[in-house]
């Protein structure tokens, strides 16, 4: 459950953006499972997992700051359930899926919902970066979200990731 510093809600969401991956349940610092095989095709995304990231970003999209404030333990619950998912299949998770997607441009014009997503995904896509687990999986990236890679690749180049998804989002086919 959430430390929270004070009783009035104003001060709760000051509190969530100091520790901005609260809102996904994100957990930056626990390696991701790993897979058995290198292929992009093997990463593991469940249906489940599918719908967990789907609860995680219509929920976002659709409630206001203390909504989630008051369901942050649900919400950090599903994060618990999708860590294992590597950066690349939760962001499938939400751009293969228009009525997913449409939930974004809400989350990212929202300071706090922002911080709070780019939070626990930033971190990730780093970290698979460091590991040389990202570019291998470009070309299939690319590919199921029906997006250019030579248009994604400048943002993967510099680790502009806030500008990959704000990419992702306004991206039309």
């Amino acid at each position: 459950m959430l430390d929270i510093p004070s009783n009035t809600p104003a001060q709760a969401i000051v509190h969530l953006v100091s520790k901005p991956q609260i809102l996904l349940g994100a957990r930056a610092n626990v390696s991701a499972k790993k897979p058995n095989n290198d292929s992009y095709e093997n990463l593991i995304c469940s249906e489940r997992d599918k719908a967990c990231v789907h609860e995680i970003i219509t929920t976002l999209g659709e409630r206001g700051k203390i909504y989630l404030l008051f369901n942050q333990g649900h919400i950090n619950d599903l994060g618990d359930e999708i860590e294992h998912l590597h950066p690349l299949k939760f962001l499938t998770s939400i751009f293969c899926y228009p009525h997913i997607k449409r939930h974004m441009p809400e989350i990212y014009d929202d300071y706090f919902k922002r911080n709070g997503f780019m939070g626990g995904l930033a971190p990730n896509l780093s970290r698979e970066s460091e590991k040389g687990k990202l570019n291998q999986y470009l070309g299939k990236f690319a590919q199921e979200i029906k997006v250019p890679l030579d248009k994604m690749r400048p943002f993967f180049d510099t680790h502009n990731w806030e500008g990959l998804v704000e990419f992702l989002i306004t991206y039309k086919e």
